[in-house]
């Protein structure tokens, strides 16, 4: 996939090219020549196709619309699923890569399907605050460098203080559109609810929650979710050595950061998880940070229960014994 077009490989039994030949296609990356493509896919195809960002988005809409399946694979796939120290790299030898991996690997697809307008809206609106926010720390890391100086230029200060107040406006402007979306959708506004309602999540990390699960439609569990962001461990043993359980360098950094800006929250003001820290850090002697990536596992786990049973947090509940509890 690229900007202007991309590449296709295909096998194609024909009277002019051999059986099982491979066909190498260029589609340009355009409404009219994707739909072309699109109605010469033979029914029950699967296109495998990697994942490159933005530029995927247009083939994803068209095939939802067309109901073409097609699942979306990291660019990593390619270079480990066959790579050798004296293979090539071109367009056509990386889609025929990703053609074979699809066809050993059918078991291992996971289809993609376009969000519906509200979660797409609510998608750019999270990456364009993602940059204002960026952008703003910046500018405030800049302006603390300049009060090194001997002396400073008024114009330069007055200069800064006002793109900061801009930034600071366009940051709440976007969470309020954030909140207009979210408010005319009832879906969205009831798992929104859910969410914020658990002490230490708030309306950013609410939205990141809803737009990477498609509002838990395509990841529906905390396990699944944990392996996307990166705090799930993994057992590292071989043999006789037995390293425990660590977490994967593998992950959304953004889905990562911001859980533990959650736990970090929940850690001071949410009384469990303030005793929970402590207990695991004093008396179990844990690392702030090993604490920290349970903490974020334990919200992760706490919403998605709550979501699944459509209930806000009660931070009064008790949980009972299930031995107490009548059999009939």
């Amino acid at each position: 996939m690229a900007k202007e077009k991309f590449d296709v490989s295909f096998l194609r039994q024909s009277a002019k090219s051999a059986v099982g030949a491979p066909v190498h296609k260029v589609v340009s990356n355009t409404e009219s020549s994707i739909r072309t493509f699109l109605k010469s896919v033979p029914a029950g195809s699967i296109l495998v196709a990697e994942h490159t960002g933005v530029y995927g988005e247009r083939l994803l809409k068209m095939c939802t619309d067309m109901n073409v399946k097609i699942a979306y694979v990291g660019g990593h796939v390619i270079h480990t699923y066959k790579a050798g120290p004296d293979r090539g790299k071109t367009d056509e030898l990386d889609c025929s890569l990703l053609r074979e991996f699809g066809e050993r690997f059918t078991d291992r697809l996971r289809l993609a399907t376009f969000p519906t307008e509200a979660i797409y809206e609510l998608q750019q609106l999270s990456r364009q605050r993602t940059m204002l926010v960026e952008e703003r720390k910046r500018v405030a890391t800049a302006d603390k460098a300049e009060e090194c100086r001997p002396y400073r230029s008024e114009t330069v200060r007055r200069s800064m203080r006002n793109l900061m107040d801009m930034l600071d406006e366009e940051i709440r402007d976007i969470e309020k559109a954030m909140l207009d979306i979210i408010g005319k959708d009832e879906g969205l506004s009831n798992s929104y609810d859910i969410i914020t309602s658990v002490n230490g999540v708030g309306l950013v990390t609410a939205v990141e929650l809803i737009v990477k699960t498609k509002n838990f439609t395509t990841i529906k569990t905390a396990k699944q979710y944990a392996a996307y962001a990166g705090t799930a461990p993994y057992e590292k043993s071989s043999g006789k050595m037995n390293r425990g359980a660590h977490i994967s360098k593998w992950g959304n950094k953004r889905s990562k950061t911001l859980l533990y800006i959650c736990a970090e929250s929940a850690r001071r003001y949410n009384k469990e998880i303030k005793l929970y820290y402590e207990r695991r850090t004093i008396v179990d002697k844990k690392a702030h940070h090993y604490v920290l990536n349970a903490i974020a596992n334990k919200l992760l786990k706490l919403v998605f229960t709550l979501i699944a049973k459509n209930e806000k947090y009660d931070p009064c509940y008790i949980q009972h014994d299930p031995r107490t509890f009548n059999k009939k």
